[in-house]
């Protein structure tokens, strides 16, 4: 009885994983130990046709992880859709494999949805292994900064006042407040508004599906709001950086992108502003 479960779990974690074992046996000995959230809580993982033993590993480790294998390989957005719809939580947490949770850092995300219905997608702090923080959080994205990131060669150390910019370099990352968006390694929100938005956009197949479901919900009043409490360590892979067959992914990701919104993206204004956020 589905309804009977969602009163029972607070929280739906959804996992996509693609021959990402060494990554799993990060994030769910840190799902399932310093980072155990408080609250109720269900792991969803859909696998997407992994060789290297993934099942396997939590069929025998994690037993209480629900697994959706799938008989051929899907993009992000429709695999995620896939695990949220097969989930029951009142909160979705999309986690990447790549993902290593820090103590409370689900519980954080939680606890400020309760206390502000009017949020949109919640963000954490995302840090590189070495512990410094890692520019997740971005502005939207303008032909200005895809050219500055293409001269920089993608590189988030590159000093460019464009990049800079895109990179909200100059954030205070201590504090909370509304962002543009974050990469969707981590993203965390209220079922009834993946609902509202029909969940990432399946017309993306890699890439840029993240920034638009964030750009979708500040157009819905909704704002996305970074969590500075929330800590969760990410093993960024950043496959497209490289010239193949991943970055010609994103390319045609940003078309459809661009295509879609134009080329000039703003963050809507939203009238009522957050408690303890930014409205510009």
């Amino acid at each position: 009885n589905n309804s009977k479960r969602e009163d029972m779990i607070s929280v739906s974690i959804v996992t996509i994983g693609m021959n990402h074992l060494q990554y799993l046996k990060a994030l769910l000995p840190s799902l399932y130990g310093a980072g155990r959230p408080k609250v109720p809580f269900e792991m969803i993982y859909i696998d997407n046709c992994s060789t290297d033993g993934s099942i396997e590993y939590i069929e025998e480790n994690y037993p209480d992880v629900a697994i959706i294998r799938n008989r051929k390989p899907l993009g992000f957005a429709e695999n995620n859709n896939r695990g949220v719809y097969a989930s029951c939580g009142k909160y979705i947490a999309i986690i990447n494999p790549d993902i290593v949770l820090q103590e409370g850092a689900i519980d954080a995300l939680y606890n400020y949805a309760e206390a502000h219905s009017e949020a949109g997608i919640l963000v954490p702090r995302l840090l590189n292994p070495d512990g410094t923080n890692q520019y997740a959080v971005r502005s939207f994205v303008t032909l200005k900064a895809l050219w500055g990131r293409a001269l920089t060669k993608g590189k988030d150390t590159a000093d460019k006042e464009s990049v800079n910019s895109y990179l909200c370099k100059d954030m205070d990352v201590d504090k909370v407040q509304d962002v543009d968006w974050s990469i969707g390694a981590a993203f965390f929100l209220p079922r009834r508004l993946y609902a509202e938005l029909s969940g990432f956009d399946q017309d993306y197949f890699l890439y840029m599906e993240d920034e638009d479901l964030c750009l979708r919900s500040w157009q819905l009043g909704r704002p996305v709001v970074y969590i500075p409490t929330s800590h969760m360590v990410h093993n960024h892979l950043r496959a497209s950086s490289k010239i193949g067959k991943k970055m010609l992914m994103h390319m045609k990701s940003m078309t459809i992108y661009f295509r879609k919104h134009g080329v000039n993206v703003h963050r809507p204004n939203v009238n009522k502003p957050l408690v303890g956020g930014v409205i510009d």
